[in-house]
Formats: structure tokens, C-alpha cells, sequence
């Protein structure tokens, strides 16, 4: 597969259509999270000759599969909007169709283009939708023989055969907010993969997301192989880590009767305060209320993680760090009392 990085891409508008990059970088994860299940090695790449790219394989792939992600608010796909072409502004060429873009990559990668997916949150008016994921043959014939006509069309190298190598997904994930149903799937997934019920998903969710946010806006120059993975993909081996860092936190997780006794020179009433906030703060934690706290937790994390006062007290670490506490909390939105912000900080310096 030397040639994904040699063949140059289609386009790369893709890379910076931020308003549909949430719904496509929560799909990917969604199958990131399917292959991952499965003993096979992978490597999903974001926005690199297609909106997803699968391999089979981190070091050495053969095969491709690619997947355009297309969104809509309402309204089937039909023949006509997938083989429809456009003019370009000002000169008289036309634009490929959504079809001729996909089937780009079965003529520049030839047999290691396995699949060229088609995903939507919205149906296909000729493929019966409890069918999907399915090929596009498996639709009505009539449809599905004016498509392969158009295509023929407009692309003289397709063949009838090659119908076959199209696959219609209907996405489950909600258009408005695709990370609500996704964070469930996660924590379905971490329970399946940890046997961890109420594992502390937080740090796993941020990361995750993180990793397809950047890859999805990579822009930079990716000239090797090696380049490919680091820049634009997420691996077998890159997942296996942030699962293996959970299951650490999870044994790792701190108790407020053992951080308590360590809470020396400060009053029974602050004292009282901090372990109610403790209380809320681990189920916040634990309930995900937003990606803007799961960021400020993993914020807070490495920060706690890199300080090394021995000289202090466990109460003179947690007043020193205050300040700093309240200005990560700020940066996410977050506005809690003195006593939240300590409890807070306490819980990931114990972690």
C-alpha cells in the first residue's frame, strides 16, 4: 500500500469542513471501536484520499477500504443526487459525482480497494434499510442498473462487476450530537473490553476523540508510510494503550477514606466540604458530563502528575495548586467553589 502515500490525493477540502468533522470523526470512532473487537490488526486513517480510510494493517497492508460520509437533515439518497454532477463556477467543466469520487479510488489503487463505503445518517431510497451495511447490487434492480449506467457514463473504466464493490451504511448516530450515543457505545465497549462496569471512561473518551479531531485536521506534509500512521491514523496498538492506561486509573482509583487521613491542618468543616465536593466530583467523572470536563479532568491529571513538592503537606500541595486549579477550570467553562477545586485536584494527585 506504498502507493496511499505516493499517488497524490483527490482534493483536501475535506480537511478543513469543520462543521461536518464531529459527525465523521464520531462515526470513525464508532468502527474503530467494532475493529478493535475483532483479533485483526488495523489502522483507520482521517481524511487521506477519502473521509476514512481502513487497512489491514499498521505495518505492511494489502487491502483498503475507503468511506465518503455524507450527512443530510432530511431526504432519501437517490440515483440522481449520487450520479448528479455540478458545474464548477465560471468554466464549463463539471464536477465528478459523489460515485465517480468513490470509485476514484478503485482506479488508482485497483484490487487493494476492497470496499468503497457510502455513509449517511439518512437512507437510500432503493436499498431496504434493515439491509444495511450491504452492497449497492442489493437494492432494487431497476435503481441499481440506472446507477451502474450513469456511472459507466461519466467513468468509461467501470465495469458492471464493479457495483459490487459498493456498500451502503445507515448510520445510528444522531445528526445534532453524534458524541452522545457514541459515549454510550464507548462505555459499552470499555465494559466488554475491561470487564469494568462503571469503569472511569473520561480519560479514554477525551483521548479517542482527540486523536481523530487532530488526525481528521492534519494538514501537514506525509511523505513515508510511517508519516501516514503517526499523522492521519489511529492503530491497534494506539487504542490497546489508551485501553490499557483506563484499566490503570481504574485500579488506580482513589479512596476518600485513605486521601482523608492525610488532610492535616485544615479545619472539620473545609474538611467536611471537600469530601461532599470529593463525592461529586467522582460522579461527574463517572457520568461524563461533557467533553469539556473530561478535557479539564485530563488536564487536571497531568498536572497533578507532574508535581513534586516533598517538603509540603498534602493540605499545603492542594493550597499552593489552587490558583492554577481554578485557571484550568476556567479555560473549559468550568466555575465551582474552593472546596469542588480542591476536591478535584485531590482526587487526580491520588489517581
Amino acid at each position: 500500500m506504498d502507493d496511499l502515500v505516493a499517488i497524490p490525493q483527490r482534493e483536501k477540502g475535506g480537511s478543513i469542513a469543520l462543521e461536518r468533522l464531529d459527525y465523521q470523526a464520531s462515526w470513525a470512532v464508532s468502527l474503530v471501536l467494532m475493529l478493535h473487537e475483532k483479533l485483526d490488526d488495523y489502522a483507520v486513517a482521517f481524511e487521506f484520499h477519502d473521509d476514512i480510510v481502513v487497512l489491514n494493517g499498521s505495518t505492511q497492508p494489502t487491502k483498503a477500504r475507503f468511506y465518503q460520509v455524507k450527512t443530510r437533515t432530511s431526504g432519501n439518497w437517490t440515483v440522481k443526487r449520487l450520479t448528479q454532477r455540478y458545474k464548477k463556477r465560471d468554466v464549463s467543466d463539471k464536477i465528478p459525482s459523489i460515485m465517480a469520487k468513490m470509485y476514484d479510488n478503485k482506479t488508482k489503487f485497483g484490487n487493494a480497494a476492497e470496499v468503497l463505503g457510502f455513509v449517511s445518517n439518512q437512507p437510500c431510497e432503493f436499498i431496504e434499510y434493515t439491509k444495511c451495511p450491504c452492497t449497492f447490487d442489493e437494492g432494487e434492480v431497476v435503481k441499481t442498473d440506472a446507477l451502474k449506467k450513469a456511472l459507466a457514463t461519466e467513468v468509461p473504466t467501470f465495469a458492471a462487476g464493479d457495483i459490487k464493490l459498493f456498500e451502503y451504511y445507515l448510520s445510528d448516530l444522531p445528526l445534532s450530537r453524534p458524541g452522545t450515543m457514541l459515549r454510550g457505545l464507548i462505555l459499552q465497549f470499555l465494559e466488554r473490553e475491561l470487564g469494568i462496569p462503571d469503569c472511569p471512561s473520561s480519560a479514554f473518551v477525551v483521548v479517542i476523540l482527540e486523536h481523530a479531531r487532530e488526525r481528521s485536521k492534519h494538514m501537514g506534509s506525509v511523505t513515508s508510510f510511517q508519516d501516514l500512521m503517526r499523522a492521519k491514523a489511529l492503530t491497534r496498538a494506539q487504542v490497546q494503550e489508551m485501553l490499557d492506561e483506563t484499566k490503570r486509573r481504574h485500579q488506580s482509583r482513589p479512596k476518600w477514606s485513605t486521601v482523608s487521613n492525610d488532610l492535616t491542618e485544615i479545619s472539620p468543616v473545609r474538611k467536611r466540604d471537600i469530601r461532599r465536593a470529593w463525592a461529586r466530583y467522582e460522579l461527574e467523572k463517572l457520568s461524563m458530563v461533557s467533553i469539556a470536563f473530561e478535557q479539564f479532568c485530563t488536564n487536571l491529571y497531568e498536572h497533578a502528575s507532574g508535581i513534586d513538592d516533598g517538603d509540603q503537606t498534602l493540605a499545603g500541595i492542594v493550597e499552593s495548586n489552587l490558583g492554577r486549579v481554578r485557571a484550568l477550570a476556567q479555560q473549559f467553562g468550568i466555575y465551582q467553589d474552593d472546596a469542588y477545586l480542591s476536591a478535584a485536584f485531590l482526587y487526580e494527585f491520588s489517581s
